[in-house]
């Protein structure tokens, strides 16, 4: 079987899906990582770390070499923009490029199965790649959890309900994300202190506050790593060092936020992953 993990961006298909990856690789399927925006600033050394860490985890990377957002447009110099700014900024035609160039990837090594983004987190290049995702038709597709982004409870809830998902999820609310927002590692970097913090919580309130049109019929699936799974993934992830030392810096913080979301969602401490399949209602 030949399985596609479509990533936005350089490192975002084995912090996202590296339990997976490594599962599909030892039962013999042939494991292809579909990079996306993969141009612009620090583009050579991060191209480097994601060979090396495909490499580890046994998968093929491809690049299409799409400018990073906040290249090739500079409102998205904005974090505010770049994570919040309507889909409606994004050129039609852009959206409908990039589509043919994974579908000719798609077509031309036979992919039977795509994983696409859920964009939860809501970064405009994950969206992007969540657009592109609903509109295959000629494979199997299914869409994965963003790491680190999902990790804060209430982001995956307010994703869900912008998409019009009727997944049934643990109910939070906006003082309950408010009460983890010093309890995650990766926060610290995603969400810093200060005004893009404060600009930016009622924002994430908002989606998580939006009633759901409930016209999307979703159905996930969970794998539970072992503990060999997820020291691999971490040294995989450790590559990746022009990222991994804002994000996680040891494997301990890394454990940490990942079962601590992970109980918040269903009361189990374990390392999991997620994916989901949609269809219209």
């Amino acid at each position: 079987m030949k399985i596609c993990i479509v990533s936005p961006h350089l490192d975002d298909a084995i912090l996202s899906c590296g339990i997976f990856m490594q599962r599909r690789v030892a039962a013999g399927d042939e494991v292809f990582s579909l990079n996306i925006f993969t141009a612009g600033t620090n583009a050579s050394t991060r191209k480097k770390e994601e060979r090396l860490a495909e490499e580890k985890i046994g998968a093929r990377p491809f690049f299409l070499d799409e400018l990073d957002a906040p290249d090739r447009n500079p409102l998205y110099k904005s974090t505010q923009k770049l994570f919040f700014g309507p889909m409606d900024d994004v050129p039609e035609q852009f959206i409908t490029r990039v589509e043919g160039e994974v579908n000719g990837i798609l077509t031309q090594y036979k992919i039977d199965a795509a994983y696409f983004p859920l964009a939860a987190g809501t970064h405009i290049d994950h969206r992007i790649a969540h657009a592109v995702g609903m509109r295959i038709k000629n494979v199997k597709v299914k869409f994965y959890e963003d790491r680190p982004y999902i990790l804060w409870p209430g982001v995956l809830q307010g994703r869900m309900n912008q998409i019009g998902s009727d997944a049934s999820l643990a109910h939070v609310t906006e003082q309950m994300m408010l009460d983890a927002l010093h309890s995650y590692h990766y926060l610290k970097y995603f969400v810093p202190d200060g005004a893009y913090q404060k600009d930016s919580l009622p924002l994430y309130f908002a989606a998580l506050n939006k009633k759901s049109a409930k016209n999307l019929k979703s159905k996930s699936e969970t794998i539970v790593a072992t503990e060999a799974e997820t020291r691999k993934l971490y040294d995989c992830l450790h590559l990746y060092e022009s990222q991994m030392k804002f994000i996680y810096t040891d494997y301990d913080n890394f454990i940490k936020d990942n079962t601590a979301y992970e109980r918040a969602n269903s009361g189990k401490t374990v390392y999991a992953e997620r994916f989901w399949t949609f269809r219209k209602s």
